[in-house]
């Protein structure tokens, strides 16, 4: 008897030392129905220096993502904070490549009208929404953009069917990414601080959430290093950063 009663609080005690370790690296903080706000840092073994990891959950049943391009008389692009606060966005990010004369490279569907052709680079990829359900596909099965209200096209992809793919990239930069949930939830990142590899970031997207990732199945770069830049503001969240360089065009999120 005294063995058996050993037995069941060595397990107990098993038990609530496994459940403590399993304590979520994160919190998501609810700004409004359908959008939610974190913040990650990734600390880096070889150096004291931290990324910061800015990460905005949207439900597309919810909340409408599309794009926000530069005003005509900009010719060399905006800010992404000028372009959101003009069309009132809740949350923004840069969006895809460009030309050195600011002309935007890559499929662009802004409220259903395609307004940038697809590019044919077999490492790009297309994030779009149809139906109120995102997809990322690679170019050739993205020709067609019926039905899609939106698409953005840039990449590479960082992760693929949960897995993260071979990627060449390894110099540290600042970087942005739009990834999809299991469950269907978008997630838009943006990073500040120290710059972080697009392994790492790949890896943050991938890594489920009791292990510092964002639980993302499926996910892909956008334009990063001097054109990353972030607007949100929503709930107790006003927070902006720019880049570099301004931009042609925006991922913006907007309450339906």
């Amino acid at each position: 008897m005294k063995r058996l009663l050993l037995s069941l609080v060595i397990l107990c005690c098993a038990s609530s030392s496994g459940y403590a370790s399993s304590k979520a690296g994160y919190v998501w903080n609810k700004l409004q129905d359908g959008l939610s706000y974190a913040h990650l840092t990734y600390a880096h073994s070889s150096t004291s220096r931290n990324t910061t990891i800015h990460a905005f959950r949207v439900d597309p049943k919810k909340l409408r993502l599309d794009i926000i391009t530069s005003s005509a008389n900009k010719t060399m692009g905006e800010s992404v904070k000028a372009m959101a606060r003009r069309e009132r966005a809740l949350v923004a990010v840069n969006g895809g490549f460009f030309t050195p004369a600011h002309k935007s490279i890559g499929l662009l569907v802004k409220a259903g009208r395609r307004i940038n052709p697809i590019h044919h680079t077999s490492w790009w990829s297309v994030f779009g929404i149809r139906n109120n359900k995102a997809s990322i596909l690679p170019p050739w099965k993205a020709r067609s953009v019926r039905g899609y209200r939106m698409a953005l096209q840039a990449g590479p992809r960082l992760v693929v069917g949960g897995r993260v793919p071979r990627l060449k990239e390894n110099t540290p930069h600042a970087r942005t990414a739009v990834g999809i949930t299991k469950n269907g939830d978008v997630i838009i990142v943006a990073t500040s601080g120290a710059g972080i590899t697009m392994n790492e970031f790949a890896d943050v997207m991938r890594k489920n959430r009791f292990k510092g990732g964002l639980n993302c199945v499926d996910a892909m770069a956008l334009d990063g290093g001097s054109s990353t830049q972030l607007y949100a503001k929503a709930g107790k969240v006003d927070l902006s950063f720019s880049g570099f360089s301004t931009v042609p065009n925006s991922l913006a999120v907007f309450s339906k």
